[in-house]
This record gives C-alpha cells, structure tokens and sequence, in this order.
C-alpha cells in the first residue's frame, strides 16, 4: 500500500551518491515524489483496519468477567487519504460503543454467557468512516464473553515492601498500615480469588530512623479498590543486646529418675530496643529438654526455649543441646 510504495522510493533516495550536479537532479526527483505521493492518495485501495468497541451502559450489577476483545478488524475500500487518518493516533480514540439490546444470551438454562453479532454494530462502524469508504468484512462474524455479578468485599492490606535497617537499629513496634483493610469491588469470578491486596513493592534501606509514608497499592485488573493509597508507619529505635545465663529443666521425668545434663546450664542472647532495655528480666526465659526424648537413643538431647518475652528480637542460645546420663534413685 501506500507505505510499501514511501518505504522503496526512501530506499531510492538513500542509495544516491552526491555530487555538485545531483543537488538539481535530487530538488527534481523530490518534487516528482511529491506529486506521485498526492497521486498515490487519490487512488483506491483494500485493507484492514482496527476498531476500538467496549460495552456501554451496563445494569449496576452486573460487568464482563474476564478479559473481552476490545477491537474489531474491519476490512475496508478506499482512497489513500482515507488509510491516513484511519492510521492516526485521533481514530484509536473514536470508540464503537456497543449497547446491550444487541447481545443474546447463548443458551436459556445459561445466564452467564453472551454473544454479539458484530455485524449489528456495521452502522456504527459505518458512520466512523468517510463517506468514500465501503466495509468489505467484520472479524471475527461474533463475540462471545461472559456477564458476571458485581460483588462488594473487605479485604486486608498485605504489606510487600522490605526494610533494611542500619546496624544497630530495630523495629520498635508493629509496622502500621492506616487503613489496613479496604473495600474492593469487581464480578463475583474474580473477586472469589482475591484475598488481600498488596502495597507496591519497595525496599527501604540503611532505615534508622522512624518512617511514615503513604504508598500506592498494587492494581488487579477488573477490581475496583475504595481506596488507592494506604499510609505507612515504621517505629524504629536502637537497640542494646542482652544475654542471661539459666538453669535448663527437665521435663516429663519419671518420679524414679533422674536426668544429669551436662552442661545444666544455657546461654540465651537476644536484641532489645533501648525503650524496653529494662523492661527485660532473666525470669521472663525458660530452658527445657525433655525426657522422653532420650528413648530415642541419641548422645545428646536437643533444648527448647520455650518463655521468652515478646519484646525481644534475634533470639539464640547455646549450647543447642547437651550430654546426659540417666540416675536411679535410691
């Protein structure tokens, strides 16, 4: 068409070799292309465009699930000034709107399932185009989509981001997003797999400072979220570290029986903010092995720790196990 024509006569140019007497053959033959070009448009040509169409004027409950064509291919007959403004960026924006008196259902026992002849929006079609263009053919012939409730849940906002903190440095407090649930809204099918939205991903690094910030949440196609944006805050304090040395008890022991652990005692090391540094206590941490796990034959028995406060963080501890020996008693 008229773009294979533009695209040999540019390759003609490129391979012209200049010289001082090809500037008034070249001014010549770029005034010939000219007139050939505006010669070229007048003549008629066959070709396909693409129509944009979405559906107009939906019942408040109802929308389509799943993702529906949002084009037709027209073929069409016409002049070349015609193809070039059916090329231009102004004709995607020149929408067929598609009213719902010119879908029928599939079948009667299914209400979900719709079709659309695409030959009923010709008219439509018709009117976008210039008088001088003649619609050869529509594909495809029908549209076939599905009609979905529209449905309204809470979900939570679940947050994606990653903080790295300074060394030294640590949350002081849960992490706080207000609010931390939305509404979304969107057809039944859809909404069915979606339980919690989720904040853009981010990473935050070298944090050793509180943070408050609001932040985008990521979008899922066909939902409709109340709200956009949720904010954010992060309390971060320094911390101090902190260990206490406690005896280790056996639980689970036979009345009859005594269990020596070598060591008896336990080292447990854990980080605390300077906030809560004397709100710690050596009490607040227990360490156990249990007797019964020594029928499993093993040198060594592994320990718990099972009581620590729940405002300390990192926590570990040695030995992870120790040596026993099993005594009788008298």
């Amino acid at each position: 068409m008229i773009e294979n024509y533009w695209k040999k006569l540019t390759e003609k140019i490129k391979g012209i070799k200049l010289n001082p007497n090809s500037f008034t053959f070249f001014f010549f033959l770029l005034v010939s292309a000219i007139f050939w070009f505006f010669n070229a448009l007048n003549k008629d040509y066959v070709a396909t465009i693409k129509v944009p169409i979405k559906f107009l004027n939906f019942p408040e409950n109802k929308l389509v699930a799943g993702e529906f064509l949002d084009y037709v291919d027209v073929k069409v007959a016409a002049n070349g000034y015609s193809f070039l403004k059916y090329k231009s960026a102004s004709f995607d924006e020149a929408i067929i709107n598609i009213q719902l008196h010119s879908i029928y259902r599939i079948s009667e026992t299914d209400e979900k399932r719709f079709y659309l002849l695409t030959s009923t929006i010709k008219n439509e079609i018709s009117n976008l185009l210039d008088g001088n263009t003649e619609i050869k053919s529509i594909s495809p012939d029908s549209i076939i989509f599905d009609l979905d409730e529209v449905i309204k849940k809470k979900v939570p906002v679940n947050r994606s981001f990653l903080i790295n903190y300074r060394k030294q440095f640590m949350l002081k407090d849960k992490i706080r997003i207000i609010p931390d649930s939305i509404f979304i809204r969107g057809v039944k099918s859809v909404l069915d797999t979606v339980n919690f939205v989720n904040t853009e991903t981010n990473v935050f690094d070298d944090v050793h400072d509180s943070l408050k910030f609001d932040i985008e949440l990521e979008k899922i196609n066909g939902v409709a979220f109340s709200k956009n944006m949720v904010e954010c805050s992060i309390p971060v304090e320094e911390f101090a570290e902190l260990s206490f040395v406690l005896p280790i008890e056996v639980v689970n022991q036979p009345e009859d029986f005594n269990l020596k652990l070598f060591p008896s005692e336990a080292k447990v090391i854990c980080n605390v903010g300077f906030s809560q540094y004397r709100q710690v206590f050596k009490q607040e941490f227990r360490f156990t092995v249990d007797y019964n796990d020594i029928k499993n034959n093993l040198e060594r028995i592994r320990l718990s720790l099972v009581k620590f406060p729940e405002n300390v963080s990192s926590l570990r501890f040695y030995p992870i196990s120790v040596e026993y020996l099993v005594e009788e008693d008298d």
